[in-house]
């Protein structure tokens, strides 16, 4: 199936909204959307790695036919294959002094392991990246499933004529957005506490922390309310929490710099 080129208006529609949204919850839906006027794309990631540091997950997002794809898929490259993407990290570490559009197929991925947990999983064929390098390096990554017609170059120009825009968008956003409020932040916080939480079980934790109920989880995450509650269980007795306001005063502690001593290693 091929996608139907977003007009000039669209794609002024969608970088008004995206710019608008800078600072607020919208911001990873409006990106996509941008990136989807520009390119088509269907999911988007984007990471940060300051020099020396980790590469972090900032958002990941899209609808896939795998519910939970775009964010295990993002935080499984960022822990296990950021290193093995050498054409991503060979930008990342030039001199060049604007951002550069970049392509990878599934096909171009060697590693097994790599190319089943962040492209064979969900059906992704292939990946643009906009490369930012500097102090702190920024990425963004869209990504069109099978489904779809490959990338055309037309697509890619697009990108390339707003790529500048779109990156100071994302570090616009950084600077504005309040990290104790984002769900992307809270997962990536809680699975550094290294106490054996599965990404699914850190993702649950945060949804909780952030107010949703078990029943509301269920449906954004496609899960049955038994699953949910399983995962939850699972998730509180490796951080050493008995309920949720338990939990909250575990995100308190960690908000404030505190390494919480009752979390069960495993």
């Amino acid at each position: 199936m091929t996608a139907t080129p977003a007009s000039e208006q669209a794609i002024v529609g969608a970088l008004a909204a995206l710019v608008g949204a800078i600072g607020g919850t919208l911001f990873p839906a409006r990106f996509l959307g941008a990136m989807r006027a520009l390119a088509g794309v269907e999911l988007c990631s984007v990471f940060r790695c300051d020099r020396g540091q980790p590469v972090e997950l900032l958002f990941a997002e899209g609808t896939p036919p795998v519910a939970d794809f775009p964010m295990r898929a993002s935080l499984d490259y960022a822990r296990n294959y950021w290193r093995s993407d050498h054409q991503i990290t060979r930008l990342a570490r030039s001199a060049r002094a604007g951002p550069v559009v970049v392509r990878k197929r599934a096909s171009d991925i060697a590693d097994p392991a790599w190319r089943a947990a962040c492209y064979d999983r969900a059906g992704v064929a292939e990946r643009l990246s906009i490369v930012l390098p500097g102090a702190s390096i920024l990425i963004a990554n869209g990504y069109l499933t099978a489904a779809r017609a490959p990338f055309a170059t037309d697509d890619i120009l697009r990108l390339e004529t707003y790529a500048a825009l779109l990156m100071a968008a994302v570090e616009r956003h950084q600077r504005a957005a309040t990290p104790v409020f984002d769900d992307t932040a809270l997962v990536q916080s809680l699975m550094g506490l290294h106490c054996g939480l599965s990404i699914r079980e850190a993702e649950i934790s945060a949804a909780m922390i952030l107010g949703e109920t078990q029943d509301e989880i269920a449906v954004r995450t496609r899960l049955s309310r038994g699953t949910v509650v399983t995962y939850r269980r699972r998730a509180y007795g490796k951080l050493g929490v008995a309920n949720r306001r338990d939990l909250l005063r575990l995100h308190r502690r960690l908000v404030g710099g505190e390494a919480p001593s009752s979390v069960v290693a495993t």
